[in-house]
C-alpha cells in the first residue's frame, strides 16, 4: 500500500481559518472550534492511505480529474487524486448546504 502525499491549497487554509473564526468569535465556542480544526485536519491526514474510499465527483467539467468529496459532520472538503505522483491536493472546504458543485 502505497502512502500519499497531501498538500492544501491556499483556499482551503483561508476557507478552514474562516470557519475556525466564525465558531471563536460569532459563536464565542472556542473549544467546539479547536475540536472541529483538529478532527478536520486528522480525517485530512487519514487520507494518506486509501484516498478513493470517499465519493467521486462525477461532472462533465472534471471528467479528467479524480476529485473526491470528503464529508465530516457539516462540511465537504474537496480534494483531488493523483496516482501517478502519489499526491493527494485539498482544494476547498465547503458548509455541506452549500451549492459547492458550482463554485468549483
Amino acid at each position: 500500500m502505497n502512502k500519499y502525499n497531501i498538500k492544501t491549497t491556499k483556499a482551503f487554509e483561508e476557507e478552514l481559518l474562516d470557519i475556525y473564526s466564525y465558531i471563536v468569535d460569532y459563536l464565542q465556542e472556542p473549544k467546539i472550534a479547536n475540536e472541529k480544526y483538529k478532527k478536520i485536519r486528522n480525517k485530512i491526514l487519514s487520507l494518506q492511505y486509501l484516498p478513493e474510499r470517499y465519493s467521486r465527483i462525477f461532472k462533465s467539467k472534471f471528467k479528467n480529474r479524480n476529485l473526491r468529496k470528503l464529508l465530516i459532520n457539516n462540511f465537504v472538503i474537496i480534494y483531488e487524486v493523483r496516482n501517478d505522483t502519489y499526491q493527494i491536493f485539498i482544494l476547498h472546504i465547503f458548509n455541506k448546504y452549500q451549492n459547492y458543485l458550482n463554485k468549483l
